[in-house]
């Protein structure tokens, strides 16, 4: 059919009987096209049948529900392009399959619920292109199958649905030497012996094995990337079996399998191998699972092997007794484990030979690494473990650098990680072994070993290696560290500030400590090694023996036990963990420049010892008494070194942080005696400012035995200064201040009201009700009115620190009601009332009160021609509550007070009025003085309460400035902008005193924070006439000083009826 290459032909066998038997060959397509169809019972029978088969050619067969029995070769597309169809319980059968037997050649075969019987083997890309697709119930049967055989060829394979079936009853070879693909999918199955994807050196080929009970079941060996490139993928519940698997086995080969979603599943009958010779890739994730008996990841020399398993319900299960991560010379492995993965294995070895190279990592919540037996990192290679962050590791022994030559290196950091050992844990058995534990990690074992052998090297961690930056802590769960004849050491470089370290430390060995503050709790009498505390805080509150040597920035403390122990310049030793005995089973010596930090207590004769069995050598060095809170008496005598062999030698200083008890040193010939005595410096003598001297003189009077006075007498300068400045009261020198300030809200009211009631320039609206005729414009009352208004007022101001008294916040608000009249030609006199309430705050001193003020006054004015005067008199009184807070170290209080005071005020004003065209002015000088006078009082509280004498503070104000006030329209309505701008002096007592006195004590007095001295006094305002009767103002005034600002805002409405 199709025999000339412009021929086309076809034939149809049908219906039952219905035969055509060739004795010899059958082509379909032969230099043309050709169509063969086979259907419903026909048969066809020949030797060997080709479907395209010569360049150029096509041809085409379906078989369904028929037979075509070829007995010999069958070829697919021999050298052209072919098609073979057989379906609906058709059957093919022949010798040898061929789809795309030459190069060039381009052949389909698709089995769809029906069958392809090759007694021999099958090829799916011999030379050229070939495609299968086996389908719906289809089988395919052949010895070997070899998809993409040739070099240049292409051949894929598909096995998907139900009971769909390959069956290879030899090997199964996806890229022989060409390109090559299988997919099983969705229920399909593949059966073979051996199995190999990418076999020769440049071949490609991919297996994609998918969905639910879709499986690839190899009875011998699978070898993904045998020794060219090879690709598995397991997923979404595939199944892929065999005896041995390998992942990049020949030197140029490349594995990789990937096995991801839940239910997918590897299992290798045999042993596992990823990266043999050449360079293997398995990554497991999502629920997929591994299965084998022992696993290898870097086998030979040269090979590469890289494993991952990562994600919940996710495994690698190896069941032999051997699991390798890089295993041969110049070989590499490398596991990272994470987030939930798992693996379990038996005995594991990481860098197992001389010159491999092993690297695990296990990292994440939940990941885990169980190993049923022994663990070994650097067995004689190379190896490292992390395990970080939630990880787990757990294992029987474990051993870092077993073997001469090897390197093992272990770090355990972040929180949850954990590296568990039911038995020992062995760090540089014979080789080299590093442990580092950071940061909230975990190790745990029933016994450590460092350095077992004399040719090993074994290094302990806590926190970051020696020479590193210090990290935090993690921790060490055993009950003993033993340092064997090796060169091993404990390096604590943390940043903890109380690391509790229990375990026993015995043998010959080095701890050194960097960074942070450890606490050794552990009997380690058993050490007989050297410790060096190079810097941070060590704490030995157990027994350490060996010799021990603090360096420069290094600090000792503790009330254990250590051997003999040197002091370098720059060290320091603290006894106790507060005040204890530090015993030294040995001899002690202190450096020139070295410290012996010593508390004592204050109610008796106990404090900090240092005991030594041996000498004590004193080559300088000096002694800082450090006080704990409590009463000390003068000339106490505390004994702070005793030596059984004898002390030789003097320290060179002695110091203390008291400002007010001085230190002395006193020797015997066991002995160091530490005494303190009162020195010549006045409390008054650390003051640095005015009222901190004062202070200090009245709470030293007190003398010995009051519970304030030995409360102050202990303290360094820097706190005493802070406690005199809050026990001097000083709140109330400044409220004295507050009231000569808050006068002015009542001046300004009344010379407001004057003005006002004569058209004054920049008066404001003050609220009237006038008695008389109304006027036909809206304005204030007439001065031939009786009239009556009021005045409401608000302002918060701070007076800043002079650098004696302490920053002094005040807010207020209130209101005026007067009246007034004309009671002669161009002369007006009235009377005002007024309430008022201010708070006020000493942050600095923790102080805070409020007055409540109460205010009564008369004033008066005319205006003569341009020349107007204002003036008046008041008296206000006050009721006054302070509130304190006292507190230093070994000192509480709190304070209130509650006290009447008054203030007494008189003020004239006299002012020159200028209209222009634009605007009207005038320039004016103000005149006010006023007297404060406080009551005594006696604050409620304790040790540290004040009592107040009475007493008066009084200042005179002058006030030199301008007033302006221009009309306008807007829109339809009369509007006034007008302003005040002035420079306003003080005179008198700007500084306001208060005298108090401690209960038992004398009398001294302290400053509050001084009034402005010198203040700009500003005013703006804009009133607008809303009707004939109504004008509505609003207006700002503040006085800005260098020290002060106070600013007030109001609003006013002025009714006339």
């Amino acid at each position: 059919m199709g025999h000339l290459a412009s021929g086309v032909g076809s034939a149809l066998v049908s219906g039952p009987g219905a035969l055509w038997q060739n004795s010899g060959v059958l082509y379909v397509g032969e230099y043309g096209a050709g169509t063969l169809n086979i259907e419903d019972g026909g048969e066809v029978v020949n030797t060997f049948g080709y479907i395209g088969l010569n360049p150029d050619s096509s041809g085409e067969v379906t078989v369904s529900d028929a037979s075509w029995q070829n007995a010999s070769n069958l070829y697919v597309a021999s050298g052209g392009n072919g098609a073979l169809r057989v379906e609906a319980g058709g059957t093919v059968s022949n010798v040898t399959g061929f789809i795309g037997f030459y190069a060039g050649s381009n052949g389909a075969a698709a089995v769809s619920n029906a069958s392809w019987h090759n007694s021999h083997d099958l090829y799916i890309g011999r030379e050229g292109s070939g495609s299968l697709s086996i389908d719906d119930g289809g089988a395919v049967a052949n010895v070997d199958g070899l998809i993409g055989f040739y070099e240049g060829s292409n051949g894929s394979v598909a096995v998907s649905g139900a009971g769909t079936k390959w069956q290879n009853s030899g090997d199964l070879f996806v890229g022989q030497e060409g390109t090559g693909s299988l997919s099983v999918a969705d229920g399909g199955t593949v059966f073979n012996t051996n199995g190999s994807v990418g076999t020769a050196p440049g071949s490609v080929g991919t297996a994609t094995v998918s969905g639910q009970d879709a499986s690839w079941q190899n009875s011998g060996y699978l070898r993904i990337g045998e020794h060219g490139a090879g690709t598995l993928t397991i997923e979404n519940g595939g199944t892929v079996s065999n005896t041995h698997g390998y992942l990049g086995l020949g030197t140029s080969a490349t594995g990789i399998a990937t096995i991801t979603g839940s239910g997918s599943t590897w299992i290798n009958g045999g042993s596992l191998i990823v990266g043999d010779f050449g360079h293997g890739t398995m990554n497991i994730g999502d629920g997929g699972t591994v299965s084998n008996v022992d696993g290898i990841v870097g086998y030979n020399s040269g090979s590469l092997g890289t494993v991952t398993v990562s994600g919940a319900d996710t495994s690698w299960q190896n069941s032999g007794f051997f699991f390798y991560i890089g295993y041969d010379s110049n070989s590499t492995g490398t596991l990272i484990i994470t987030d939930g993965g798992t693996v379990s294995n038996n005995n594991s070895f990481i860098g197992t030979v001389s010159d491999s190279i092993g690297a695990v990592t296990v990292s994440g919540a939940d990941a885990a690494w169980q190993n049923s037996g022994s663990l070994n990192v650097g067995h004689s290679g190379t190896g490292a473990l992390t395990i970080e962050d939630g990880g787990t590791v757990f294992n029987t022994q474990g051993t870092i650098g077993a073997h001469t030559g090897s390197s093992g290196a272990v770090t355990v950091s972040g929180a949850g990680a954990s590296w568990q050992n039911s038995a020992s844990l062995r760090v540089g058995l014979v080789g080299n072994g590093t442990l580092t534990v950071a940061d909230g990690g975990v190790v745990s074992a029933l016994a450590m070993e460092v350095a077992n052998n004399d040719t090993s090297t074994g290094t302990l961690s806590i926190g970051a290696a020696a020479g590193d930056a210090a990290v935090a802590a993690g921790a060490v769960e055993t009950d003993t560290i033993t340092f064997g004849a090796g060169n091993g050491a404990l390096v604590f470089n943390h940043t903890a500030i109380d690391y509790l370290f229990d375990p026993a430390l015995s043998g010959s060995g080095h701890v050194n400590h960097f960074a942070g503050t450890t606490i050794l709790t552990g009997d380690s009498a058993g050490f007989s090694g050297a410790t060096t505390v190079h810097a941070g805080t060590l704490v030995v509150n157990g027994v350490l023996g060996g010799t021990l040597d603090v360096l420069a920035n290094g600090r000792l403390e503790g009330a254990g036990t250590v051997g003999t122990t040197k002091l370098a310049s720059g060290a320091t030793v603290a006894p106790g963990n507060s005040i204890g005995t530090l015993d030294v089973v040995g001899d002690i010596s202190f450096d020139a420049g070295s410290i012996y930090e010593v508390e004592v207590d204050p109610a008796g004769s106990d404090s900090d010892l240092i005991h030594a069995t041996g000498t004590a050598t004193l080559n300088g060095g000096s002694v800082a008494h450090i006080g704990l809170v409590g009463a000390y008496q003068p000339f106490a005598t505390y004994t702070i070194l005793t030596a059984d062999g004898g002390v030789a030698g003097t320290f060179d200083d002695v110091a203390s942080a008291f400002a007010f008890l001085d230190p002395t040193l006193s020797y015997d010939p066991n002995n160091v005696f530490l005494k303190l005595v009162r020195n010549d410096i006045a409390f008054c003598g650390v003051g640095l400012t005015f009222n901190q001297c004062a202070t200090g003189e009245g709470a030293e009077s007190l003398g010995f035995g009051h519970p304030l006075h030995d409360a102050l007498v202990v303290l360094d300068e820097d706190t005493a200064r802070a406690a005199f400045d809050r026990l001097s009261g000083e709140i109330q020198g400044s409220v004295k201040g507050a009231m000569l300030e808050d006068s002015r809200f009542l001046r300004e009211a009344a010379t407001t009201r004057v003005r006002a009631a004569f058209s004054g320039v920049a008066a404001s609206p003050l609220p009237v009700i006038a008695y008389g005729d109304g006027g036909p414009a809206a304005a204030p009352a007439d001065t031939d009115r009786l009239a009556a208004w009021g005045h409401a007022f608000g302002s918060w101001g701070e007076w800043n620190s002079d650098g004696n008294a302490a920053s002094f916040d005040r807010s207020i608000g209130g209101f005026f009601v007067g009246g007034d009249g004309l009671v002669a030609e161009n002369l007006r006199l009235g009377l005002l009332a007024g309430y008022s309430r201010s708070s006020f705050d000493v942050d600095d001193r923790s102080s805070s009160g409020s007055t409540s003020n109460y205010h009564l006054g008369i004033y008066g004015g005319t205006q003569l021609g341009n020349f107007g005067f204002r003036a008046g008199a008041a008296y206000s009184w006050h009721d006054v509550e302070t509130f304190r807070q006292v507190g230093f170290p070994g000192f509480s209080d709190t304070l209130a007070a509650d006290y009447d005071a008054a203030t007494t005020q008189g003020f004239g004003e006299l002012g020159y009025r200028i209209d222009t065209r634009a605007a009207s002015f005038e320039p004016f000088a103000n005149l006010a003085y006023v007297n404060v006078h406080t009551d005594g009082f006696v604050e409620t509280g304790g040790a540290a309460a004040l009592s107040g004498a009475s007493s008066s503070t009084d200042a005179t104000f002058t006030t030199l400035g301008l007033r302006a006030s221009t009309g306008f329209m807007l829109g339809t309505m009369n509007a006034t902008a007008r302003g005040m701008l002035g420079l306003r002096h003080a005179f008198g007592d700007v500084t306001p005193l208060s005298t108090h006195a401690f209960t038992g004590g004398d009398a001294f007095t302290v400053a509050g924070v001084p009034i402005a001295g010198d203040a700009a006094i500003l005013e703006a305002g804009f009133d607008l006439v809303i009707s004939p009767n109504v004008v509505l103002g609003f207006s700002y005034s503040g006085q800005i000083a260098s020290k002060v600002d106070d600013h007030g805002l109001k609003a006013d409405l002025a009714v006339k009826f």
